[in-house]
């Protein structure tokens, strides 16, 4: 009997790795590899947004996040929910902090731009 190689048990059901890439050596924070794969099944921004929301007085401050709530992401924007209209404009002058912030939380930079919106059942969850 000639063994050719293969499984001698038969063949794998486990799906095969594609190919490696030149770019596949260079390391990746694990955090953003989760959400790429997160986002390829549909859940794009949820353990983000989860980790965003759980630090969210460290990142905006602690009086701006009662007037505050991180609601979504969309793409790589962070979609906060805001109680006053006056809310939108802070969150437009502080939005690159914002984003600085949330990198720092979260080990990369997972945000670039932050819109604010008008949450007339702010604080109702």
């Amino acid at each position: 009997m000639t063994f050719t190689g293969g499984n001698r048990r038969g063949p794998s059901n486990k799906p095969r790795r594609p190919p490696r890439s030149d770019d596949d050596d260079e390391p990746r924070a694990v955090a953003g590899s989760l959400d790429a794969y997160l986002t390829t099944e549909g859940l794009g921004g949820m353990r983000l947004l989860s980790e965003i929301a759980a630090r969210w007085g460290e990142v905006v401050g602690e009086e701006a996040a009662k007037h505050t709530k991180p609601r979504s992401i969309e793409g790589r924007e962070l979609v906060v929910s805001v109680d006053h209209p006056s809310r939108v404009t802070e969150l437009a002058f502080l939005a690159p902090t914002i984003c600085e912030r949330v990198a720092d939380q979260v080990g990369y930079r997972a945000v670039e731009r932050v819109k604010g919106r008008v949450d007339s059942s702010f604080g109702v969850d």
